[in-house]
């Protein structure tokens, strides 16, 4: 019975040992990634991430209108699969619009026709003789038939619907200004709700957090090693000076070589290069426990929780 018993046990403690093994590799083993492309000859670009050893590996590929993704988890390949070409996508949405375009074309240019069609003022179909005004206005008038009595009964119906017109309207006005007033209490609820959140005093240091939190991960994602070589030029000599001289801020601001050869009286762009860094999940694992202990983060949410409920917002 004790032998079974120091067995399971053993068994358990190892279990538990390779699981934290496995946890501790999962935390400060860094995710390796390198990202890099060129149009020299022709345009291509990729993506490969990598995790212990190639253990897990992901690459991304693309190169003359057509492109790979594959993944291998301890060299067995999960999946390798071509990537739908992007220039075809593209192009159809292109041939897409330039139907639109031809059809609007095509509706204009009938359109035009059409008004080209319609006779001008000084056609013959537009002249009138001298018989035919006379006549229109010699025109008998059937107002002039009516009595006294039916004469009173169109002015009192006329005056009635204009009665009837102008109580409708108020009616309408009168729902217009109790439509706004309702909807000045709720925004009198949301400006007393972002008031307190505004006038907070946790609200500074919230944002300190949130700042200090956006600059460790930038820092950290950041590219460690680059490669990178840029011939660059514009018939404008200015112009290719000015970026120059951009390049050459780049340079002292990241402090890594760039490869810059500027081309004079020639429009010309090419590149070849790449970028590579790592990325430790323990990082973000800190990142997330300074988040749920900080005591200023968590009285805003409760302050934003309870104000949401206030203003009766969802």
């Amino acid at each position: 019975m004790l032998k079974v018993l120091a067995i399971i046990g053993i068994v358990l403690g190892s279990l538990i040992l390779i699981a934290l093994l496995i946890l501790l590799i999962f935390l400060f083993v860094p995710f390796r990634y390198k990202i890099g492309g060129s149009n020299k000859e022709t345009l291509y670009a990729y993506f490969l991430m990598t995790f212990f050893l190639s253990f897990f590996r992901l690459r991304v590929y693309y190169k003359e209108k057509m492109g790979w993704a594959s993944l291998r988890i301890l060299g067995i390949k999960i999946f390798d699969n071509k990537i739908p070409e992007i220039i075809d996508f593209i192009e159809k949405v292109s041939d897409k619009l330039s139907k639109k375009d031809s059809k609007s074309t095509e509706e204009s240019d009938t359109s035009k026709s059409d008004e080209d069609t319609l006779p001008e003022e000084d056609s013959e179909e537009y002249k009138v003789s001298l018989e035919e005004a006379e006549a229109y206005l010699n025109e008998h008038d059937e107002i002039e038939d009516m009595n006294a009595i039916e004469k009173n009964i169109s002015f009192l119906s006329s005056l009635k619907e204009f009665v009837l017109n102008i109580k409708k309207k108020w009616y309408n006005f009168k729902e217009f200004v109790n439509e706004k007033l309702k909807q000045w209490e709720k925004t009198k609820k949301y400006i007393k709700f972002y008031w307190k959140v505004l006038h907070s005093p946790s609200l500074k240091p919230t944002l300190i957090l949130f700042k200090d939190i956006s600059i460790r991960i930038l820092k950290h994602i950041f590219p460690r090693k680059w490669r990178m070589k840029i011939v660059y030029g514009d018939k404008d000599p200015y112009l290719t000076g000015k970026v120059h001289s951009y390049i050459c801020m780049a340079r002292g601001l990241f402090g890594r070589e760039i490869d810059f050869t500027p081309v004079w009286d020639e429009n010309r762009f090419e590149f070849d290069g790449y970028v590579s860094g790592y990325v430790q999940m323990y990082v973000f694992l800190g990142v997330a426990f300074k988040l749920l202990t900080n005591k200023h983060l968590r009285r805003m949410f409760f302050l934003i929780k309870k104000g949401g409920k206030i203003s009766g917002r969802k």
